[in-house]
């Protein structure tokens, strides 16, 4: 019992270092734990997460037995609804508590995992930047078909396609903080197919103009939208109910509001953002690459990726003309697992794989160059979860060694 006591009294030190605060030593409530654990707090985290838009619930911080079992794993836990769990911007779990199957960090054998949360709590700490007022936020529009026939929509489609945007002016009911470059995705409600059918940026902040239905008088809020994507419900599918709800288990999110300008909530735009791109690119509905003439031209055609669009973003675009070039050079198939969707799945699976970006571009901060042969790498779904199941990310090789290892004992 020396040694684990020794090993609280390690971990409650290295949570110190990075700003915790001790609060006290209890048993684990409701819990038969052998042991007990360790309480602390941290103001400054809480305050910092705050003040970039996360909702906070979860304040107390545990370092804990994660079993009732003598020898158990010693491990970092929090709340559920934590950030700490759902932002890319902290290192990833790799255990969980079982008394309610939290998920927890833990270090092991070649391992640190909590020890890589701690180091990204305190970047993130370390972080001067206000990203409250630099992060462009998202917002949610709608479109209601039985209030408001959109009898241009095909000739939107076309000019995006052929110029790469299309411009238009959009109700915001009553919301007023929507500023120029924040991020926007357009939901059509009430008729089927109900679901996200555009997304784009607002080219405004909003103002006041006559109402969209003519009365006479009458005024409303409104921004300009750049949409990049917009899809036509009555000849394609749309990101509907389903695919929201993969994003969004526990309904944190309204997604079909009666009005347009509600705010994403910051714990599943990240979620919603990634699945979204997938969505689009499995279904072909980017056909313009967007690609600079100054890139076109470039002998070594490389391409850039986190371009964030005449603003600040911590949110980094997925540039389909770079995955077209890596999916041209290594085929569809997992490098991995070697799994391939149309082989399966025939006409219905062609064209389905992720791309797996092998530097990180959450990471990168800020506009790089890629290349997509080198920097790029195809991978099935399943596979590419598993590559980010630990911060840094597994490399193609571990993952191949850890498979192979498997194989080699009949476990696959």
């Amino acid at each position: 019992m020396t040694e684990r006591k020794d090993i609280f009294n390690s971990l409650k030190k290295k949570m110190e270092e990075v700003g915790f605060q001790f609060e006290k030593e209890q048993k684990s409530h409701l819990q038969k734990r052998r042991e007990t654990e360790l309480k602390f707090i941290h103001p400054e985290l809480i305050k910092k997460l705050e003040d970039d838009g996360f909702k906070i619930t979860a304040r107390k911080y545990y370092i804990k037995p994660l079993s009732d079992d003598l020898d158990s794993e010693i491990g970092f836990v929090t709340g559920k609804s934590s950030p700490i769990y759902s932002s890319s911007i902290f290192s990833k779990p790799n255990s969980f508590d079982s008394f309610d199957r939290t998920l927890a960090w833990t270090n092991r054998d070649g391992d640190v995992s909590l020890d890589n949360l701690l180091n990204s709590i305190k970047d993130y700490l370390d972080n001067e930047n206000d990203f409250s007022s630099q992060r462009a936020n998202s917002f949610l529009f709608a479109w209601n078909p039985n209030r408001w026939e959109w009898t241009d929509l095909n000739d939107c489609i076309d000019q995006l396609e052929n110029v790469g945007y299309v411009e238009r002016r959009w109700s915001c009911g009553n919301s007023k903080s929507i500023k120029k470059g924040d991020r926007v995705f357009l939901m059509r409600l009430n008729e089927e197919p109900r679901g996200i059918m555009g997304s784009g940026f607002a080219k405004s902040s909003y103002y006041v103009a006559p109402h969209w239905d003519g009365t006479k008088g009458k005024t409303s809020n409104y921004i300009d939208i750049e949409f990049d994507i917009l899809i036509n419900p009555s000849k394609d599918v749309l990101f509907d109910k389903s695919l929201l709800n993969n994003i969004d288990p526990e309904n944190v999110q309204q997604w079909f509001p009666q009005q347009s300008g509600i705010s994403i909530k910051a714990e599943v735009i990240e979620a919603l953002e990634s699945n979204w791109f997938d969505f689009i690119t499995a279904n072909k509905y980017i056909k313009n690459s967007f690609i600079s003439n100054d890139v076109l031209t470039s002998f070594k055609k490389t391409f850039r990726e986190g371009k964030s669009k005449d603003i600040i973003q911590t949110r980094y675009e997925r540039n389909p003309e770079a995955r077209k070039r890596c999916l041209k050079h290594y085929g569809y198939s997992c490098k991995v697992c070697t799994f391939n969707f149309e082989n399966h799945f025939g006409e219905v699976g062609k064209g389905f794989i992720h791309v797996h970006h092998i530097n990180q571009i959450s990471e990168m901060g800020g506009e790089y160059e890629i290349d997509p042969v080198k920097d790029l790498i195809p991978v099935w779904p399943n596979c590419h979860s598993m590559i980010h199941s630990k911060r840094p990310a597994f490399t193609i090789e571990e993952l191949n060694e850890i498979r192979n290892k498997n194989i080699q004992n009949g476990l696959i």
